[in-house]
Order: structure tokens, then C-alpha cells, then sequence
């Protein structure tokens, strides 16, 4: 199965939101570890409607992810 189409001209690091998959890659991140995060509730997401109303994939903002990677830093 193939990686779904990416049809946006904004650069993926210029972004404020990705799926799991881009934000690792943006982070250089494990994407495990990322969805780990997330089912843990450690990592926030949201789910934007798509054109039918319904919720859409899952997004990670860049706010979350900053916030994410700051609470990883202070851990001793």
C-alpha cells in the first residue's frame, strides 16, 4: 500500500499540523514512538471534518509536538 498523495505546495517543515507519519519526519522521529505517544495520550491530536462532515485523519500540530518534545527535554 502506497503513502497517500501529498497535494500541498506548503513545505512539509513550513506546516503548522501533520499526520504522525510527516511530523516524524519533520521531528526526525521514530514514527513509532510518535504514534506511541499518541495512544498514550501523551501527544495531542485532532481530527479536521472532511468534505463529507465526518472526521478526518488524524493531525499533529506544531504547537503539540513542540510541546511534546519540551516535556522529553525536562525528563531526568
Amino acid at each position: 500500500m502506497s503513502a497517500p498523495k501529498d497535494n500541498s505546495r506548503v513545505p512539509l517543515g513550513e506546516r503548522l499540523a501533520w499526520s504522525p507519519e510527516q511530523a516524524a519526519q519533520v521531528y526526525s522521529l521514530d514514527v513509532r514512538g510518535v504514534r506511541h505517544a499518541i495512544n498514550t495520550g501523551e501527544l495531542d491530536t485532532f481530527r479536521a471534518p472532511n468534505r463529507e462532515g465526518l472526521p478526518g485523519r488524524r493531525k499533529v500540530s506544531r504547537a503539540a509536538m513542540d510541546r511534546w518534545i519540551q516535556t522529553l527535554t525536562n525528563k531526568e
